[in-house]
C-alpha cells in the first residue's frame, strides 16, 4: 500500500476508477429528478413511434431543446432495458469521456503523467460532478464533453495552425448546438476570440477556415431543423430560452444579488479543488514559481466564457459545467506548481473521503432518500397495482412527469395528454374534477394528483 501511495500515477489512476464506480450503487433506485424524467420522456416518446426529428412530451410538440441528447437516450435503451440507468447512463459515459480527453490534453502540454491523471480526477471529484450532475440524466456533463472536445480542436488547431482541426470544431459546434443550441456558438465565438485577443492576432478574426467552421456550423443543425413540425417557432424558442436568463438582469436587486452569490455557488460547485486552490494561495503565495502563458490563456478564455453567465441574473450554477475541464487542468497545473509533495497527498486523500462518501450516498443515503413519502416512483408504483395498465390512461399533469416515466416504462408505450387519448378509462391530472369517478389521490407536496375513472 504504501508503494501505492508515493506512486502519484497509479493511485490517482485508482481512485479516478473508484470514482467512476461509485456512481453506480443503486443508480435503478434512486428515482428521476428534476428534469430527467423530462428527457426520458421525450426520448420514449421518440422511440415508441414519434418522431426521431421532432420531440413530443405528452403527445404536445417539444420546442425547448434540441434532439440529440434524446437521441443518446434511445441508443442506449437498445443496450439497457427502459430504467433509471438507461437515461442516465448517457452522462456517465460522457463523463468518462471527458475524462479521457483531459488526459490528452493535459498530456499534450505539459507531458507529464502525473499532471494529467490529476486533471482528470480533480473534474471527476468536483462535488457538482461526483454527486451530482456527472451521473443524473441532464444535458450538461454532456455538453461539457463536447465544449471541451470543440475547445480541444480550436485550441491545438489555432497554436499549431492546423485548419482542419479548425474546420472539425465547427462540426463539433454544430453537434453541440444539437444537444442545447445557441450556447454552442457563444462558447465556440468566445473561444476564439480569446485566442485572437491573448495572441493580439486580430487578423485571425478574418481567416476563411474559421468562417467555413462557423458555417459549418450553422449546416448541421440547419439540415435538422428544416425537418421539424415548425422550424420558425423551434428557433426561436431556443433563442428564447438562451436568453431569458438574462432577462432578470434588468432589475438591479436582483442583479447585484447574483453577481455576489453567483461566484460562491461555483466555488461550491468545485469542490474540494477550490478549497484547495484558495489555501495553496494563502500557503505559498510568497513563493515564486512561474505560471507558462499556456494556463494564463486558458484562464483568459474562461474568464471570458464566464462572463455572460456571471452578468446573467437567472444563470444556474449548472451552465458554467462546459468550463470545468478547461478550471480541472489550470487547477492541476497550479497544484503541482507548488512543489509541494504533502500538499498533492492532501488533494489525493480528500478525493478518497469524497469517493467513499460518494460510494455511502448509493449504498446508504439512496434507500433512506426513496422512503420519503412523496416519492413519485411509489406513486406511480401504487397506481399499477390500483388500475389495470392495459387499459387507456391519459395523463394531464404534466409538472407530475416523473410518475408518468415509470408508468411508461411498465406499459411499454407513452402516457399522452386527455385531448391525444379521447377513449381513455383512466384519468391522472392534477386539477380536480367533481364529475368524474375519483379512484384515488396523492399528496405530492405541492400538488395533488388525482386518479379518476371514466
Amino acid at each position: 500500500m504504501g508503494a501505492l501511495l508515493n506512486d502519484k500515477f497509479r493511485f490517482s489512476l485508482l481512485l479516478l476508477v473508484l470514482a467512476f464506480l461509485s456512481l453506480f450503487p443503486n443508480i435503478n433506485l434512486y428515482e428521476f429528478r428534476g428534469e430527467e424524467s423530462l428527457r426520458t420522456i421525450v426520448a420514449f416518446e421518440m422511440s415508441h413511434g414519434g418522431s426521431l426529428l421532432q420531440p413530443t412530451f405528452l403527445g404536445d410538440l417539444y420546442f425547448n431543446k434540441p434532439p440529440l441528447f434524446n437521441w443518446f437516450i434511445i441508443a442506449s435503451s437498445y443496450i439497457i432495458p427502459w430504467s433509471e440507468l438507461t437515461a442516465r447512463i448517457v452522462s456517465i459515459l460522457f463523463l468518462f469521456l471527458t475524462a479521457l480527453l483531459l488526459y490528452r490534453f493535459s498530456y499534450r502540454i505539459t507531458k507529464d503523467k502525473n499532471i494529467s491523471v490529476f486533471t482528470s480526477l480533480i473534474y471527476v471529484t468536483f462535488l457538482d460532478i461526483l454527486f451530482w450532475y456527472g451521473y443524473l440524466a441532464e444535458i450538461d456533463v454532456t455538453l461539457a464533453f463536447f465544449v471541451f472536445l470543440m475547445f480541444y480542436f480550436l485550441f491545438f488547431g489555432y497554436r499549431e495552425n492546423k485548419p482542419l482541426y479548425i474546420l472539425i470544431s465547427g462540426v463539433i459546434t454544430g453537434v453541440a448546438f444539437l444537444l442545447k443550441g445557441f450556447p454552442a456558438y457563444v462558447f465556440f465565438g468566445l473561444i476564439y476570440l480569446g485566442l485572437v485577443i491573448f495572441y493580439r492576432e486580430w487578423k485571425k478574426i478574418f481567416d476563411l477556415h474559421i468562417w467555413i467552421a462557423g458555417l459549418i456550423s450553422l449546416i448541421i443543425p440547419f439540415i435538422w431543423i428544416l425537418n421539424t413540425a415548425n422550424p420558425e417557432r423551434y428557433v426561436q424558442t431556443l433563442f428564447f430560452e438562451s436568453i431569458v436568463r438574462a432577462e432578470k438582469s434588468k432589475e438591479a436587486g436582483k442583479f447585484f444579488y447574483h453577481l455576489l452569490t453567483y461566484p460562491l455557488l461555483n466555488f461550491k460547485q468545485l469542490l474540494p479543488a477550490s478549497l484547495f486552490l484558495l489555501s495553496g494561495y494563502f500557503l505559498y503565495r510568497k513563493e515564486r514559481f512561474s505560471i507558462p502563458s499556456e494556463i494564463k490563456l486558458l484562464v483568459f478564455i474562461t474568464v471570458l466564457n464566464y462572463l455572460p453567465y456571471l452578468i446573467s441574473a437567472g444563470s444556474r450554477g449548472r451552465y458554467v459545467i462546459p468550463l470545468f475541464p478547461i478550471l480541472a487542468f489550470i487547477f492541476s497545473y497550479i497544484f503541482f506548481s507548488f512543489k509541494k509533495e504533502k500538499f498533492l497527498r492532501a488533494i489525493l486523500y480528500t478525493a478518497v473521503v469524497f469517493i467513499f462518501l460518494r460510494f455511502l450516498l448509493g449504498f446508504v443515503g439512496f434507500p433512506i432518500l426513496m422512503e420519503k413519502k412523496a416519492s413519485r416512483k411509489r406513486v406511480a408504483y401504487d397506481i399499477m397495482k390500483t388500475i389495470d395498465i392495459r387499459k387507456e390512461i391519459a395523463f394531464d399533469c404534466a409538472p407530475e412527469k416523473s410518475v408518468a416515466v415509470y408508468i411508461d416504462f411498465k406499459r411499454d408505450k407513452p402516457l399522452k395528454k386527455s385531448k391525444y387519448t379521447k377513449n381513455w378509462e383512466y384519468l391522472l391530472t392534477c386539477e380536480k374534477q367533481e364529475d368524474k369517478l375519483l379512484v384515488k389521490s396523492y399528496d405530492l407536496r405541492g400538488n395533488t394528483l388525482y386518479l379518476y375513472k371514466r
